[in-house]
């Protein structure tokens, strides 16, 4: 099975999420559009790196992918019209952070079950509620199944305990299978990567069960 190319708004959020899984980081990328469309700033996790861009975190626990891109808006500005691609469901702190930022639309490739119920919140009314951004996700399965293998991979050298939080046991299921097929790991662009893992994203367990979640509706 022939693994399609990245597509094209989605291929430098997920490079960025590579990027951070070699350096140790949480494989998550984010890619800030204006209204045309045009990429206008770029952040990746880097809780587990001594070294950032100027302006962005590093070293911390909240040095997250949409923090690190959402800061290099000059303050001040009107952003409703531009869109956050990022390959995790934002959570409560990224989430206040487009709040404050004025960007309206977000997109994810993959829900976070960290974070299952975090679309109730703007439930509260108020300004939560008034400058929500507006979610989309997660992205089509072949997406939403990459994004949570690459979770998986990290936590299968980091938090092997808290290996299959990163959505089901099929999830975890297929980063150990992927592990196995060589030069995943080592692979030089998430490109290359999505290419190797492509035909293990529609493997069926021993059971027929597909090994990858559908997309939530």
């Amino acid at each position: 099975m022939t693994a399609p190319a990245l597509p094209a708004s989605w291929r430098l959020p997920f490079e960025l999420a590579w990027e951070a899984l070699r350096a140790g980081s949480r494989p998550i990328g984010a890619v800030l559009h204006d209204g045309a469309g045009r990429p206008v700033a770029t952040g990746r996790n880097r809780s587990q790196e001594s070294t950032a861009p100027p302006g962005q975190l590093a070293g911390t626990a909240i040095a997250h992918a949409e923090i690190n891109a959402l800061a290099q808006l000059p303050a001040g500005g009107r952003y409703e019209n531009h869109r956050l691609y990022t390959t995790l469901e934002p959570c409560l702190l990224c989430s206040g952070a487009l709040i404050h930022s004025h960007v309206g639309h977000v997109l994810y490739a993959a829900p976070d079950p960290y974070w299952t119920g975090i679309e109730n919140v703007p439930g509260v009314g108020g300004q939560i509620a008034a400058r929500w951004a507006r979610r989309e996700g997660p992205a089509a399965a072949p997406l939403a199944a990459f994004s949570a293998l690459l979770m998986n991979l990290w936590a299968m050298r980091h938090t092997p305990a808290g290996l299959g939080n990163q959505g089901d046991d099929s999830s975890a299921s297929l980063a150990r299978h992927c592990l196995t097929v060589d030069g995943i790991l080592d692979a030089p662009s998430v490109e290359t990567v999505y290419r190797l893992a492509f035909p293990h994203l529609h493997r069926r367990g021993p059971e027929g069960k597909s090994l990858v979640s559908p997309p939530l509706p």
